[in-house]
């Protein structure tokens, strides 16, 4: 159901569309002679494989509860995603933080991760777990796991970003895995020295910020740290922004399409803006304002948890003027 109403993207009719590629140059000159706004679309937008596979993931497990006759929840929201969020609400999907209070039922995990602690707490009370935890954040964890053993754990994220904080309690012999937090390159210069570090970053972290703070932690190694990289930032959200910088060369404008609270798309947004180019992170259609047809060249991206049912309604709307 979630298909229909939350389609992958879809072939847009529209003339003016144009795709963010070399010879759409050529277009926007022929188009800007006539004073058309040209709405140009970035190469990598909208649902990632592991948002996808969440949410395939949360259509069986209604399905499965209403077959067995269970309530079914999503541990926190399943994806930063408003509409769609609300949609599966409507489906019978109710958000929960822990298993207190609730009558045992199907649990859909989102696809940043669960605490081992929290994880083990909805199994002893009875509930059925279905993992949509995607599976570069699942290797993540397991990898935690095995350096917790050999080294002192560094985790850089987003505070109470729900996958940081899956990073943080993952649990070996039964005990959570002592870690840091890194959020800042501040946060880097309070390390202890001389230590053997195993450095995991959230894998929709910022890429800027990521890149200050792995060059200050191999400053440490000037005194006497070590450090192991051992992940990187999702190729999917590095390819997602190097689209972005190639849809602002293009543009005069770009409008980034998501949910406030998703930091891919806040990272798309933030991105535009240092590229130094005007843009809006809008959550959908009603946002759209008036400044954003004073350009000639309007480029339009999605974070990873939007919808092409969104992006299609946003650049509907952006045509009817």
């Amino acid at each position: 159901m979630w298909n229909r109403w939350f389609r992958r993207p879809s072939r847009l009719n529209s003339q003016l569309i144009l795709k963010a590629l070399p010879w759409g140059y050529l277009a926007v000159a022929f188009l800007s002679y006539w004073g058309i706004m040209k709405i140009v679309l970035s190469k990598t937008m909208g649902y990632c494989n592991g948002v996808s596979r969440a949410l395939d993931l949360a259509e069986q497990a209604i399905e499965e509860a209403k077959g067995r006759e269970l309530p079914v929840y999503s541990l926190g929201k399943l994806i930063h995603n408003r509409q769609v969020c609300e949609h599966f609400r409507d489906e019978g999907l109710e958000e929960i933080a822990h298993p207190e209070g609730h009558d045992t039922g199907v649990v859909i995990l989102r696809a940043h991760g669960i605490p081992d602690r929290l994880r083990s707490e909805f199994v002893d009370a009875g509930f059925t777990l279905i993992d949509a935890t995607c599976s570069v954040v699942k290797r993540n964890l397991r990898l935690i796991a095995k350096y917790s053993k050999t080294h002192s754990i560094l985790v850089v994220g987003h505070k109470g970003h729900p996958e940081s904080i899956a990073m943080q309690g993952v649990m070996v012999e039964g005990s959570v895995c002592p870690s840091i937090l890194l959020c800042t390159v501040e946060d880097v210069r309070a390390l202890p020295k001389g230590r053997s570090y195993a450095v995991f970053v959230q894998t929709t972290f910022d890429q800027q910020l990521w890149t200050e703070i792995r060059s200050a932690l191999v400053e440490r190694t000037q005194t006497g740290s070590e450090m192991f990289f051992v992940n990187e930032i999702c190729p999917n959200s590095i390819n997602r922004r190097q689209a972005v910088i190639e849809l602002a060369e293009q543009c005069d404008a770009v409008v980034v399409i998501g949910g406030k609270e998703s930091a891919n798309t806040r990272a798309l947004y933030t991105l535009a803006l240092e590229m130094g180019k005007p843009a809006w992170h809008i959550e959908d259609a009603s946002h759209v304002v008036p400044e954003m047809y004073e350009y000639a060249t309007l480029g339009v991206t999605a974070g990873a948890s939007t919808p092409s049912s969104l992006i299609d309604e946003v650049v509907q709307r952006l045509q009817q003027e």
